[in-house]
C-alpha cells in the first residue's frame, strides 16, 4: 500500500534523480505524461466506447476515468481491460525492434504501463469486488469463487508481466542507480498526472479515491519493486533515453488538451427517440 510517507519518500528520490547525469529525466517525465494520454483513451475510448458503439449501445459522456453508457453490457464493462492487454502486449513485443533508442524505452513503459493495469485490474475486481470486472461478473451465480479465481489469475499475470517487464528493461539499467529514473520517476510522473486529470472528473473525488488513486498508484506499481527482477549479469548492450526536446512539447500540447477535452469529460447527444 501506498503511504504519504512513501510518496513523499518517492518524491524525494525523483528530485534528487533529477540532478544526476545520464538519462534525460525530462524526456522521460514527458513519455510518462503522454503514456497516461493513450492509455486512459484505449481504455475507456477504444475499449469501452468503441466497444459500447459496436454493441448498439449509447455513450454518454466520457472521461479520463470512466464511460457512461445507457445501458449494462457485459462486453463493454471487458472492453477497457482487453484493449490494455493487447496494445501492452504489442508495445512491449515492438520495443524489440525499435532501432531508435527513445522509442524503444517509450514502447517499454506504455506496454509495461498497460500489461500492468490490465493484470492489476483482474486483482482489484477480485480482491474488493469493484471496478469493470466485478460489474461483469455481477449477478453470475457463485459469486465468491469467481472473485477468488480472477484475484489469482491477476496475481499470477501481474507477477508474470514484471518480470518481464524487468528483463526488457536491462539494457536501460547498466547500474542499479539507473532504475530510479527509468521506472520510477516515470511512475510517479503518471500517477501525478493521472490524479490531476480525475479531479476535473464531473464524478468529483469519490471516483478518484475508488479508481483514479487505485488505477494508478496499486496498479503500476510493479514499476516500484521490478528491479529485485532485473538479470544480475552485466547488459550486453547499454542504453540511454536521450534529451528530446520534441517529447517535451507533445507532452505540453497533449497533456493540457487531455486536461481541457477529455478529463473534464466528453458528452454525446443521445439521438432523438
Amino acid at each position: 500500500m501506498i503511504t504519504i510517507e512513501k510518496f513523499f519518500g518517492l518524491a524525494e528520490i525523483c528530485i534528487r534523480v533529477l540532478l544526476m547525469p545520464g538519462h534525460s529525466k525530462a524526456t522521460i517525465v514527458s513519455m510518462a505524461v503522454v503514456t497516461v494520454v493513450i492509455t486512459s483513451l484505449l481504455h475507456e475510448g477504444l475499449g469501452h466506447g468503441v466497444t459500447a458503439w459496436l454493441r448498439g449501445d449509447v455513450v454518454r459522456e466520457l472521461t479520463s476515468n470512466h464511460l457512461d453508457s445507457v445501458r449494462r453490457d457485459r462486453l463493454v464493462d471487458a472492453g477497457g481491460t482487453i484493449v490494455n492487454l493487447v496494445a501492452g502486449a504489442i508495445c512491449l513485443f515492438a520495443s524489440a525492434f525499435a532501432h531508435r533508442v527513445n522509442t524503444r524505452y517509450f514502447l517499454w513503459f506504455l506496454g509495461s504501463v498497460n500489461l500492468l493495469l490490465g493484470a492489476g485490474y483482474f486483482l482489484f475486481s477480485g480482491v474488493l469486488g469493484l471496478g469493470d470486472w466485478a460489474d461483469l461478473i455481477r449477478g453470475f451465480p457463485h459469486a465468491a469463487p469467481w472473485r477468488v479465481g480472477m484475484a489469482f489469475l491477476g496475481a499470477a499475470f501481474y507477477f508474470f508481466f514484471v518480470r518481464l517487464i524487468a528483463i526488457t528493461l536491462h539494457p536501460f539499467v547498466p547500474r542499479r542507480s539507473d532504475y530510479n529514473i527509468v521506472a520510477r520517476l516515470p511512475y510517479l510522473a503518471a500517477c501525478a498526472f493521472w490524479c490531476l486529470a480525475g479531479a476535473f472528473d464531473p464524478l468529483g473525488f469519490r471516483l478518484m479515491l475508488l479508481s483514479t488513486i487505485p488505477a494508478s498508484f496499486g496498479g503500476m506499481s510493479g514499476l516500484l519493486w521490478a528491479d529485485s527482477l532485473i538479470p544480475g549479469a552485466k547488459p550486453e548492450e547499454e542504453l540511454v533515453v536521450e534529451r528530446s526536446p520534441i517529447w517535451w512539447t507533445v507532452a505540453i500540447v497533449l497533456g493540457c488538451a487531455f486536461l481541457l477535452t477529455v478529463a473534464r469529460g466528453i458528452e454525446f447527444h443521445q439521438p432523438q427517440t
